[in-house]
C-alpha cells in the first residue's frame, strides 16, 4: 500500500512537472508568436505610411502633370487664335493695299476670295465671292461670274460638270462695282456628283476706260471634303485672258 502511495505521488509529481514543462513551453511560443505579430503590425503600420505617402507624391505628380497639360493646351489653343488673327489681319492688310494702293499688285479685276460653308441643318452650302478692282483711276467695272464644280478625270465619263448658274437661280450672276463687291447665295449639289475641283471664273467687259478680262481661279474640293468643309484650297495661280 505505501509502494501504491509513492507511486502514485511519483505519477502525480511527474505529470505535475510535465504539464508545467507544457505550459511553460507553450507559454514561451506563445510570447514568441506575439512578438512576432506585434512585428508585422508594425510592418504594417509602416507600409500603410509609406504607402500614403506614395499616394500623396502621385497625387502631386498627377496634379502638375494636369496643370502642365492644360497649360500646354492653352498655349496650343492661344497661339492658334493668334495665328489666325495674323492670316486675319494680313488678309485685311492686303484687302486695302489693294484698294488704297493698286498699283502695288495686279492691276484689273481681281478674285479676292471664294469662300464656302455647309449650312448648318441642311445639305446646302452657302459661299461667298469677292471681287475687287486693282487700278488707279477705278472706273465701273461690269460683268459676269459663275463658278464650275468639275468631278475627277476618270469620273468625267459618268458624271458632267454643273455650274453655279444652274444650282443658284435666285443670283443674277452679275457684277458692277467701283472698288469691290461681295457676291453671296447658297446652293446644294447633286448627290451622285463627286466634285473634285472648283473653278471660279469671272468675265469683266470691255469698254473705252478698261479691257476685257477674264480671271479663272481652281480650288480644290476634294480636300476641302476630306479635311471636314475647313479651308478651300487654291490650286493655281489666278490666271487671266483679255
Amino acid at each position: 500500500m505505501r509502494r501504491f502511495k509513492m507511486s502514485f505521488f511519483k505519477w502525480l509529481t511527474i505529470s505535475f512537472m510535465c504539464l508545467y514543462f507544457g505550459f511553460m513551453v507553450g507559454k514561451f511560443k506563445q510570447d514568441i508568436l506575439y512578438n512576432q505579430i506585434q512585428l508585422l503590425a508594425l510592418d504594417a503600420t509602416n507600409l500603410t505610411s509609406e504607402n500614403h505617402a506614395l499616394l500623396q507624391k502621385l497625387s502631386i505628380l498627377q496634379a502638375d502633370f494636369f496643370a502642365k497639360e492644360q497649360a500646354n493646351l492653352a498655349l496650343v489653343a492661344e497661339n492658334k487664335k493668334l495665328n489666325e488673327a495674323l492670316d486675319t489681319s494680313n488678309n485685311k492688310l492686303y484687302f486695302y493695299e489693294q484698294v488704297v494702293a493698286p498699283e502695288l499688285g495686279t492691276t484689273g479685276l481681281n478674285v479676292y476670295a471664294f469662300k464656302v460653308k455647309k449650312v448648318a441643318n441642311s445639305n446646302a452650302w452657302s459661299y461667298e465671292l469677292v471681287l475687287m478692282q486693282d487700278q488707279k483711276r477705278r472706273r465701273l467695272l461690269n460683268g459676269s461670274f459663275d463658278v464650275i464644280f468639275s468631278p475627277a478625270d476618270d469620273a468625267q465619263a459618268t458624271q458632267k460638270s454643273i455650274k453655279l448658274s444652274e444650282l443658284d437661280k435666285h443670283s443674277s450672276h452679275s457684277f458692277k462695282f467701283k472698288y469691290f463687291q461681295t457676291l453671296k447665295g447658297q446652293f446644294v449639289l447633286p448627290d451622285d456628283l463627286q466634285v473634285d475641283q472648283v473653278f471660279v471664273i469671272a468675265q469683266a467687259a470691255g469698254n473705252r476706260w478698261n479691257r476685257a478680262q477674264r480671271i479663272e481661279k481652281i480650288y480644290d474640293w476634294k480636300e476641302f471634303i476630306e479635311k471636314g468643309g475647313l479651308t478651300l484650297k487654291e490650286l493655281a495661280i489666278q490666271a487671266e485672258d483679255e
